[in-house]
């Protein structure tokens, strides 16, 4: 394995780097998964997933990420709702403490305007 790897998808959940490894393997890519991001409490192993191809396999693996793309943007279009009371009217919280943007690293903290309930998604 001398050739050069390069990043295909960078900062995925366990279960979307999985996914998409497996995607690409149906297709004859092999794939790389490595932890990224800051770590986790107590292991010290990265929060978020790269997967990583050879500059090679760019080319072949381009629709099933192109399809991973897709249905990424669709998850983020779905509106929010309230856990507690169901509302729709959820909106990203603003002014977090320094805390809570540690700890909420790479999540959006929402609050719901009806109820108050504070969640992240």
């Amino acid at each position: 394995m001398s050739e050069r790897l390069v990043p295909a998808a960078k900062y995925l959940t366990y279960t979307e780097a999985i996914g998409l490894y497996n995607a690409l393997e149906q297709v004859g890519v092999v794939a790389l998964v490595k932890s990224c991001g800051p770590p986790s409490l107590p292991f010290g192993d990265g929060l978020y997933y790269q997967l990583q191809l050879q500059e090679k396999d760019l080319i072949p693996a381009q629709p099933v990420l192109n399809e991973f793309i897709q249905q990424q943007a669709n998850i983020s279009q779905e509106t929010q709702t309230c856990p507690n009371c169901g509302s729709l009217q959820v909106w990203p919280q603003r002014n977090l403490s320094w805390w809570k943007k540690v700890l909420y690293a790479g999540t959006t903290v929402y609050q719901c305007t009806g109820c108050s309930h504070s969640f992240f998604a």
